[in-house]
């Protein structure tokens, strides 16, 4: 009988459970859809689902399924830039992932009925990082070298103005296929893959990154071998390991890559970056070697995540915070294939002391903590309500002259950045008649802006650079800086109005107390925010109960609703002011009516979760009691 009462009594725990969690979502769920309805119905509608040119993606995919089949070589040629680290990385894990997919049924290897193991086997694949800033492209020899052992196939990543007729001056009778992010023109005898070129470019926004690009001719390279082996004598046999080959995980790649290139959060990206960061968070919760052998986190990006310091559960304002400006400064510090082998690792030993020599790369390198990223996730939103005249003003830029120490050219403009929020061009002159600089904006991405100009200055300029979303480190001719200034104007009042706006935040209005519940806290925080997406920041008037000062700069106190000069009592609701040197305002006192801009957070325990505000503004209405 007692355990008949027993079983009871958990089934309506139980029941309570279920009903319960049917009336929060009553709740929460007009809050979620009026926040995604505040952010789809704006200017985002104008992203649909991009489409890349299927002319040059076939004749690539026919391309390099041949040279799979044909057991030839291949070259991959990029930049020491995060996205293009993360495209090399997908096309050998991809590639390798199909080879090996081909190779492992036993009777397709040692029947004398079409045999695909040999040429399979034959297959090369290698990588070349171009030096854009240590070494003058035109004399360096690294790429000569590479070009001597006379690859198959030669693929290059968003190629740079001179670099497409350097290859053909070395006589290569390679095939050559680039994969781009804009919609330019490359020569006729060079296959191009990235986006339609039937669309009028009218802003800077780009609708892929190269990994993108990449994963997709990796997809459609397994789809066109499955075709030209359905006449293959183990036809079944080789298609399910085809479709079973675990690409899949270069998604996670992808997602990264969009975080990267600091993508504006289109319906299509978010849903790819979400995917990838939640992929993440799985994988950390399983066994490394779990998940490293099914697909979901590799060895290399699990310790990389540990020496970025980032904590669990991953969302993607801490991996932008945390683990990008970790790629950018190993790939700054001109040392990409560190994190390449990194993330092909297939031993955590190895995995291990490759991430380890990336964060020492990174402790070492006089470069930016890119700690301004919290203004483009909402943190500190710079850009609130612009009016046309503000707008003009970000068309602008400051001109800077440096003449300290070349290293500290990225500390020095990101300070003056930080001061001033403008876009910062800091100069410097060097020998051989030479300008060193470096370009910081949010506005624009810098990558783009400094790639299309090196296009338009021609094969003939000095100029070569090195590049991420948000700064640029470059040479040029002391001679060609005007036009350099010039074709910098252009881009700017052309783009930089449309991009502005991508900044601005949105005020998602006050949340009832019954809504201000873990529920809605832990959902807000698995959504992927960014640029075109801004987190959401909720306001509305509180009186203060209590305060105290933790830590001597911030504060902590507890609040109830205010409504129409009415307390409205129903359970103080806790928040964190941070930063906020009490010393200037004064610790805020009891009776005290203040406007809050909040975001809802929650904190993890073993055994209970928390929720509270995190002030972003704080305005005292008025005066309550005194302390």
């Amino acid at each position: 009988m007692r355990s008949v009462d027993r079983n009871s009594d958990d089934l309506i725990r139980r029941h309570m459970r279920v009903r319960d969690g049917k009336e929060i979502l009553s709740i929460i769920d007009p809050i979620k859809d009026k926040i995604l309805e505040a952010r789809l119905s704006g200017r985002n509608e104008e992203f649909g689902k991009p489409a890349l040119d299927d002319i040059g993606l076939k004749m690539a995919e026919d391309k390099l399924a041949s040279a799979l089949l044909g057991g030839s070589s291949v070259l991959i040629v990029c930049r020491a830039n995060p996205d293009h680290v993360l495209a090399v990385s997908t096309l050998i894990r991809g590639l390798n992932l199909i080879v090996k997919g081909l190779q492992t049924t036993r009777d397709v290897v040692q029947t004398s009925r079409g045999a695909l193991g040999d040429d399979v086997r034959r297959f090369n694949l290698k990588y070349f990082c171009c030096r854009s800033i240590a070494e003058d492209p035109k004399v360096d020899l690294g790429l000569d070298r590479e070009l001597e052992s006379k690859p198959d196939l030669i693929i290059l990543l968003d190629p740079v103005c001179e670099l497409i007729p350097r290859i053909k001056r070395n006589q290569v009778t390679a095939d050559i296929v680039t994969l781009v992010t804009h919609r330019g023109d490359m020569p006729n005898d060079v296959v191009r893959v990235g986006p339609r070129q039937d669309k009028a470019i009218v802003t800077a926004t780009k609708e892929y990154t190269v990994t993108a690009i990449a994963h997709e001719l990796v997809l459609r390279c397994r789809n066109r071998l499955i075709e030209l082996l359905s006449e293959h004598a183990r036809t079944q046999a080789l298609t399910a390991q085809l479709k079973t080959a675990g690409l899949e995980v270069n998604e996670t790649f992808v997602a990264l890559s969009y975080l990267c290139d600091d993508m504006p959060m289109a319906p299509h990206v978010r849903g790819i970056v979400g995917c990838g960061v939640d992929r993440i968070s799985r994988g950390w919760t399983l066994q490394p070697r779990t998940s490293h052998s099914r697909g979901i986190l590799c060895y290399g990006l699990r310790h990389l995540l540990v020496e970025s310091e980032a904590n669990y559960p991953f969302t993607t304002q801490q991996l932008q915070m945390r683990l990008i400006p970790l790629f950018s400064s190993v790939c700054y510090s001109a040392s990409p294939e560190t994190l390449v082998e990194c993330l092909l690792a297939d031993k955590t030993k190895l995995a291990q002391e490759k991430a380890s020599k990336a964060s020492f790369l990174k402790a070492k390198t006089y470069f930016p903590s890119l700690k301004h990223l919290a203004s483009l996730i909402g943190a500190n939103p710079r850009i609130n309500g612009l009016s046309a005249q503000d707008v003009e003003l970000l068309t602008e830029y400051e001109e800077r002259e440096f003449d300290n120490d070349a290293r500290l050219f990225p500390i020095y403009a990101e300070r003056c950045y930080a001061e001033t929020g403008k876009t910062q061009l800091v100069r410097s002159q060097i020998d051989n008649g030479l300008v060193r600089c470096f370009l910081r904006s949010d506005y624009v991405n810098v990558n783009d802006v400094l790639r299309d100009i090196g296009f338009r200055l021609g094969e003939r300029s000095a100029f070569r650079f090195w590049a991420d979303a948000f700064s640029g480190d470059f040479l040029l001719g002391a001679n060609e800086f005007s036009d350099f200034k010039m074709e910098l104007d252009c881009y700017l009042k052309n783009c930089t109005p449309n991009a502005a706006f991508l900044g601005a935040a949105i005020i998602d209005g006050p949340l009832a107390s019954s809504q201000r519940v873990t529920a809605l806290a832990q959902w807000l925080e698995k959504q992927a925010w960014g640029r075109l997406f801004p987190e959401p920041i909720f306001e509305q008037e509180f009186v203060v109960r209590s305060s105290s000062v933790v830590m001597d700069a911030h504060q902590r106190f507890l609040v109830d609703d205010y409504c129409n000069g009415n307390d409205q009592c129903g359970g103080a609701f806790e928040m964190l002011w941070r930063n906020c040197a009490p010393s200037h305002l004064g610790r805020l006192s009891a009776g005290q009516i203040v406007s809050v801009r909040y975001r809802l957070r929650t904190t993890r325990d073993a055994s209970f979760s928390e929720v509270y505000g995190d002030v972003i503004e704080l305005e005292i209405l008025e005066l309550g009691e005194l302390n």
